[in-house]
């Protein structure tokens, strides 16, 4: 979740996963596996050797926009990891630092191994949660396309698993900051409030720590996808228009499993869909949840379920039981065209036009044909440029199209 300042009706479709209607407000238009980290107990380097050979340093500017190379895209790594290689929100992080190199040192059998992020593109095509043989299997093939030769003969860990659960018609904006410190039960508190810095409207809450077993966040979706670009894609998933007036609330667990040692969920050869809905229960009525204060302060356990929150549980046990009703619809994957970017594009060129007059000594703004011919003559050719979004084009594009689920 972006936060943006820390302080301590029926609009749905018939082929969206599971729409549930509570009221005339709201709706459930997205429970679903939402990212996957994936720690594949790799010994050999061979694979990052493969893939650091389309970069000559691993340190330089042009890995931050990403280098095309072999049909995907190369960044800088993160996570402890030199380089990522992108496939969509498919990423393999990759190292030297694995069991081969580390043989004979003081570090043996500290390898790091190679890590497979999934992001909710990939997850909403090719990961359905209940489908647990298909996401092996899917798993496997991706690391394969990733260069993993026989991906399967390796333990690959589940390191975190984010389950996300939408509800259109809620706004966050709404909820008593009061009520979330005072009426929260659970293993760890609300550990921060996020308020909008234009409007200082409550945008988001944190509960426990990322690097936890559990954490929780509850947040703005429809305004983060808005920030991040991919606004298309969360509309087609929630079944509504580009342009439809929608507040849309996103409630996200984080799990660790192997971390946590959940039983049956370590490793990716141990999922299940049962384990899925598992997790997902536990965090909802142990770990933590909403309640309505009662007599009893001092036993806390007993207090009954704020009414936000038997909606919640609602929610969850509906969809897990006609999960296999489930429709994938139609997503939209291209990037947004953001009014910010084409208000910048359209800044950059005036100022081009008001600094080229200048130069020139006119008495006003070059047009713009002139400003593009100046351009041309400092050197920054129409091929050059072209070059340039050749390059660009080919990175836009792994992200680009529409897939069909």
């Amino acid at each position: 979740m972006a936060s943006e300042h820390d302080i301590a009706g029926d609009v749905g479709r018939q082929d969206t996963p599971r729409p549930v209607l509570r009221g005339v407000k709201h709706q459930l238009v997205n429970l679903w596996m939402d990212s996957l980290y994936l720690v594949v107990e790799y010994p050999s380097a061979d694979v990052f050797e493969t893939w650091a050979a389309g970069v000559t340093d691993l340190g330089g500017a042009k890995l931050y926009e990403g280098v095309p190379y072999e049909g995907y895209i190369l960044r800088r790594g993160a996570h402890g990891y030199k380089l990522s290689v992108w496939d969509d929100d498919a990423r393999l992080y990759v190292t030297d630092r694995v069991n081969d190199n580390l043989r004979g040192t003081k570090h043996e059998d500290e390898g790091m191994g190679v890590m497979l992020q999934l992001g909710p593109k990939w997850l909403r095509l090719w990961g359905e949660p209940f489908a647990e043989k298909a996401l092996r299997e899917n798993v496997l093939g991706q690391l394969m396309l990733f260069g993993i030769r026989e991906p399967g003969q390796y333990p690959i860990r589940i390191n975190r698993l984010d389950i996300a659960l939408d509800v259109m018609g809620l706004d966050v904006a709404s909820f008593s900051l009061d009520e979330w410190q005072r009426q929260w039960v659970g293993y760890a508190k609300p550990r921060t409030f996020h308020l909008s810095q234009r409007s200082g409207d409550l945008s988001g809450i944190t509960i426990g720590s990322r690097k936890g077993n559990v954490s929780f966040t509850v947040y703005d979706k429809d305004a983060e996808s808005r920030r991040d670009g991919d606004s298309r894609f969360w509309r087609s998933v929630w079944g509504v228009g580009e342009d439809e007036d929608i507040v849309v609330t996103r409630f996200e667990w984080s799990f660790r499993p192997y971390q946590a040692g959940f039983p049956g969920m370590r490793y990716l050869s141990e999922y299940t869909f049962e384990g899925f809905l598992g997790l997902l229960n536990y965090a909802t009525e142990r770990w933590g949840r909403l309640c309505i204060p009662g007599a009893d302060a001092n036993h806390k356990s007993r207090w009954a379920l704020a009414p936000l929150w038997a909606e919640l549980r609602a929610f969850i046990e509906e969809w897990s039981i006609h999960y296999e009703d489930t429709l994938r619809p139609h997503y939209d994957l291209k990037p947004d065209m953001k009014p910010a970017y084409l208000n910048s594009v359209a800044g950059w060129l005036a100022g081009l036009q008001a600094r080229v007059g200048i130069e020139t000594g006119t008495n006003g703004p070059a047009s713009l044909a002139q400003a593009l011919s100046f351009l041309y003559g400092e050197g920054h050719t129409f091929e050059a440029i072209n070059r340039k979004a050749a390059e660009k084009w080919e990175v836009f594009s792994r992200w680009g199209g529409d897939r069909d689920g």
